[in-house]
């Protein structure tokens, strides 16, 4: 699909949306639920859309104590959260049995990923967050390359007219302690919160597993009014991790440490030019910067050696759309956006008390122009559609087009199915396409691609006591790239598309509301990632047939709750994490094993010493893995055992 396909496409969106019936009944709101912003351009109503979503919200997570976006996520259908051993270790998310890099990430509209995809979850807290929204499927048609199983968007909360403020601290096993303090209210300016949160444990291992991270966030709400709105918003990380730990797991490093800083902000902002035509400018900016750094005597050497490897990264965008509003509750979203990544790392080694001596350096750059059209619409007031379309333009790779067919449908007054086509594409990363010191060059690699069928029903028999959706969803992904073995003179390696594969499945949820002020969801989820293809020049141990690592086949989770208005609040998550193939790297050639599967139970509970509604003073307690399991994420690095955080928050009004 080139651009003037696109303009054709959009016309027809056009055309579409002016012939739909016109006597479409309006919608009760009442019955719509959550409104939700990452599925599509314009918010939109959960209950209405074709894709399956899950909104977590972060007053919920931070009354059961939940302070990392990780422990948040496992809660979510199809979502294999795999973390190389204790706090602050890489953590990867695996969705819908796709690749780790194959999940968006944004945080207040900006992406976060790497270029390539990759994205190490370990250091997002849940500090000022209003909530998280995981959109399972392919998302490319929205937010191009990386989103090709999902997307993980955050939000930090906005500004209220009643003014609050809290301070809370809290400690507990592995000598962990937490501080976060912050505030909402309004000013001149509009609506604001502003957050801060440090938080230290000592780790699991006895030596060199400290970690730190400390968080700043601020939301503000500039205008908001029936001329417009506008709201900017900033996040910054920064996150030290020791670990003792080499490849293969075991603890041998006295020393070893790596630094991150993350600063995101991000602009949205919109403009009514007539009541039913809506401009909108947004804008981000995510930079992150690492640093890595290690003593020890190199393989071969007698005397130790300083080495360092620092790098940067950013993404910057700018996008503009037009939403059109037509009869029958349909909106037409054209529009366009410019995106620029840069990467430059380098690397230097030397005797230890002699000036380090620059052994390599990286320094690249890429922009993406895109342009898309979606079309949201009613045909009857109990069948909605989208249809989207999307080109994107990149400096580094060919032109690649996407697209999205979906359908929400009620078969029955209590009996909703959804359905939608869709496809997908991850870009190549830079370290692929450029050579480097180990790799030669692979510019003529192509974008990894996905196609995605999905069908579900949602029951509406009694919506406020009980909510039950099924869904079925077939992917297959193609192109996939990999690592090839160097050949004289130089063997330095290289990058090419080589593999296939499909990940197809089944996901229910439960949705429960038994009691007043008792709330409990529960999910299960059955996928099959599979390798299917398979080029003879691949070397390595992948076959037709093989299970993808590290993905379970079946895995679910159960979340209870208890709370009262400015009372009690009780809590109780089980996850199930079924059994998964791995690899063993302690061993040459590396075998698959099988890792087994595991339940682990947390638990958490507040209680006020004084009446919150005015503000008050709030003990509170969280157990986590409370049957002390013993589990790993990834063969040989084990996971916290029994952990134990006691502590207290006082609020107040201003």
């Amino acid at each position: 699909m080139d651009i003037k396909s696109l303009f054709v496409f959009s016309a027809c969106a056009f055309s579409l949306a002016a012939t739909t019936r016109a006597g479409a009944q309006a919608k009760d709101t009442a019955q719509l639920g959550t409104v939700v912003v990452s599925a599509t351009k314009v918010p939109r109503p959960a209950a209405t859309l074709s894709q399956a979503v899950t909104v977590l919200l972060g007053d919920d997570l931070r009354a059961r104590g939940v302070t990392r976006v990780t422990d948040a996520l496992r809660e979510v259908p199809g979502a294999s959260i795999v973390q190389t051993g204790s706090f602050g270790g890489i953590t990867s998310l695996f969705l819908r049995g796709g690749e780790s890099r194959y999940t968006k990430v944004l945080i207040d509209g900006v992406p976060v990923n790497a270029p390539g995809g990759s994205f190490d979850f370990s250091h997002l807290t849940t500090d000022n967050i209003d909530r998280i929204e995981i959109v399972r499927g392919p998302a490319s048609v929205l937010y191009g390359a990386d989103a090709v199983t999902g997307i993980v968007q955050i939000f930090t909360r906005r500004g209220s007219d009643q003014g609050r403020a809290s301070l809370g601290v809290r400690g507990g096993t592995y000598h962990s302690l937490d501080f976060d303090g912050d505030a909402v209210g309004s000013s001149p300016l509009g609506g604001f919160s502003v957050g801060a949160a440090h938080h230290s444990t000592d780790g699991i291992i006895p030596f060199n597993n400290e970690y730190r991270n400390g968080t700043l966030s601020s939301a503000l709400t500039l205008a908001q009014g029936a001329a417009g709105d506008a709201r900017i918003a900033a996040r910054y990380t920064t996150a030290e991790f020791h670990y003792p730990t080499d490849f293969t797991g075991q603890p041998v490093d006295t020393n070893s440490y790596r630094v991150q800083h993350r600063l995101t902000v991000g602009l949205d902002a919109g403009r009514n030019l007539t009541p039913n035509v809506q401009a909108r400018l947004l804008a981000g900016n995510n930079d992150v910067w690492d640093l890595s750094e290690d003593i020890a005597v190199p393989f071969g050497g007698t005397a130790p050696q300083h080495s360092a490897s620092r790098s940067r990264g950013y993404r910057r965008d700018v996008e503009g759309r037009l939403v059109f509003s037509l009869p029958s509750d349909a909106t037409v979203t054209v529009g366009g956006t410019y995106e620029k990544e840069h990467e430059n790392s380098s690397n230097a080694s030397g005797n230890v008390g002699a000036p380090a001596i620059e052994t390599d350096s990286f320094d690249a750059s890429r922009h993406n122009i895109a342009y898309y059209s979606e079309l949201l619409g009613n045909l009857t007031d109990r069948f909605s559609y989208t249809v989207a379309g999307r080109v994107d333009d990149n400096s580094d790779y060919r032109r690649f087009a996407t697209y999205r067919l979906g359908v929400n449908a009620a078969v029955l007054p209590a009996l909703k199915i959804r359905a939608s086509l869709s496809t997908a594409f991850n870009a190549p990363a830079f370290n692929q396409l450029r050579p480097t010191l180990f790799t030669v060059g692979s510019p003529d690699l192509r974008p990894e691609r996905s196609r995605s069928a999905e069908i579900g029903l949602m029951t509406n028999f009694h919506p406020d006591l009980v909510r039950l959706s099924a869904s079925y969803f077939n992917q297959r992904f193609s192109d996939l790239i990999q690592f090839v073995n160097g050949g004289p003179p130089n063997s330095l390696g290289s990058f090419a598309n080589l593999t296939g594969a499909t990940s197809n499945g089944y996901e229910a949820e439960l949705q429960l509301t038994p009691a007043r002020n008792w709330r409990g969801t529960a999910s299960y989820t059955i996928v099959n990632p599979r390798v299917t293809e398979v080029d003879p020049a691949f070397q390595g141990t992948d076959r037709a047939g093989d299970e993808l690592i590290r993905r379970p086949t079946h895995s679910g989770g159960f979340v209870l709750s208890y709370s009262r208005p400015w009372g009690v609040s009780l809590g109780a998550a089980v996850s199930y994490v079924g059994k998964r193939p791995d690899t063993d790297f302690s061993q040459f050639p590396s075998p698959r094993v099988t890792l087994p599967a595991y339940t682990k139970v947390d638990l958490s509970a507040e209680y006020p010493l004084t009446g919150l509604k005015r503000g008050g003073l709030t003990l509170n307690a969280r157990v986590d893995n409370v049957f002390d399991k013993r589990y790993e994420d990834i063969l040989n690095f084990a996971s916290p055992r029994r952990t134990i955080l006691i502590g207290g928050r006082v609020s107040t009004l201003f």
